[in-house]
């Protein structure tokens, strides 16, 4: 009578372990299991791109957990790189800009000065080939223009074109945000962003 009270407390026990085990492990998975958060839809993404730029997506997809796309502006065409989770804008290159329409010349005859000698007509000015503007050398010019250390770069597109944001910090404990051009290098704008509140 004794043996059978044990072997129904041992498997009493081995039955209570098991639910406790099994309890543990849902536990775990819950808390550890469900902590990343899902995708963006491609519809998502895309509409994540349009709401910052201005053009049409030619292509998008779904890389290691981003999303890369193809913007297509008025400036050119883009690839950008999304956070597939929140949808931010992660960099931004430029593929290839707009051809910019060749100027050319007119075959009207042109009139003789009084001097009698007909001149020939000067050759259309070809637009020049202009490169994109690099990140090191967009930073180059915004210290030049706001002298201090370099915090961060990043970069944009709106209806003026592709530019840089490069923040910097000056001696006296300021931060600066210029705006260059990324095809011609000027500086756009210089925001001064207010120091962080510290009470004295």
């Amino acid at each position: 009578m004794k043996r059978k009270s044990t072997n129904k407390s041992k498997i009493y026990k081995a039955v209570v372990g098991m639910v406790v085990f099994l309890l543990l492990a849902w536990v775990a998975f819950w808390i550890f299991g469900n902590d990343s958060e899902p995708l963006l839809s491609g519809d998502q993404a895309e509409l994540a791109v349009l709401s910052e730029y201005a053009g049409k997506v030619d292509s998008l997809k779904l890389q290691a957990g981003a999303y890369i796309a193809v913007l297509q502006t008025e400036q050119g065409r883009y690839e950008l790189k999304l956070d597939g989770v929140t949808g931010e804008i992660l960099s931004i290159v430029l593929l290839k800009r707009t051809d910019e329409p060749a100027v050319r010349p007119t075959s009207a005859a042109t009139p003789v000065p009084s001097g009698g000698t007909a001149t020939t007509p000067s050759p259309a000015p070809t637009p020049a080939s202009q490169s994109v503007v690099s990140e090191a050398e967009a930073v180059r010019l915004a210290l030049l223009e706001v002298p201090g250390e370099l915090d961060d770069v990043d970069t944009g597109i709106d209806a003026a074109g592709a530019f840089y944001l490069v923040e910097i910090h000056t001696s006296d404990g300021r931060e600066a945000v210029v705006q260059v051009n990324a095809i011609s290098g000027h500086i756009m704008s210089v925001t001064w962003e207010e120091p962080d509140g510290e009470d004295s």
